[in-house]
């Protein structure tokens, strides 16, 4: 999931402490609204602890009910995607459905190297992606070892 619509109004804040816009706000919830409707709860969040990204995971978490199922990885932030594919290989097998929360370009990359896309995917502001992995165990994972289930964006859902 990339995360939700940021607020840009207060020019002093720094781009990790910018905090989520009304729209934002709204979507996170309505995206996680969505996931219970498709029955694909992920177990877990892997989050960046920016303020943006952690607040929507923390949003989308509360509605799903797994508030306490939120880790927040400060290389999430640095946006490499090297960076998020070793900590997910680390990740216990026992979550057979994670989501990760993070930021632009990384996600759109990520989810193209996941499934050995070109052009990239596209992913707006809350767009959330299903990957279906054909692996048996998260150390596994690796560049196209994923394939593209579904990309739901909040204007497909309701205009915010």
């Amino acid at each position: 999931m990339r995360h939700a619509k940021s607020d840009w109004e207060n020019s002093n804040l720094s781009d990790f402490d910018r905090p989520l816009n009304d729209r934002g706000n709204k979507a996170a919830p309505l995206m996680a609204e969505e996931i219970i409707r498709l029955d694909k709860l992920p177990q877990i969040i892997i989050s960046s602890p920016a303020n943006r990204a952690k607040s929507t995971a923390q949003l989308f978490a509360k509605k799903i009910g797994i508030e306490n199922d939120i880790i927040f990885e400060r290389n999430f932030y640095s946006g490499y995607i090297d960076d998020i594919v070793e900590f997910v290989k680390s990740v216990d097998d026992k979550f057979s459905r994670i989501m990760i929360v993070g930021h632009n370009p990384t996600m759109e990359s990520l989810v193209s190297y996941l499934i050995n896309n070109r052009p990239y995917i596209v992913m707006s502001t809350a767009a959330i992606a299903s990957i279906n992995f054909d692996i048996k165990k998260w150390s596994k994972l690796k560049f196209g070892t994923g394939s593209l289930e579904w990309l739901i964006k909040p204007k497909d859902l309701q205009n915010l």
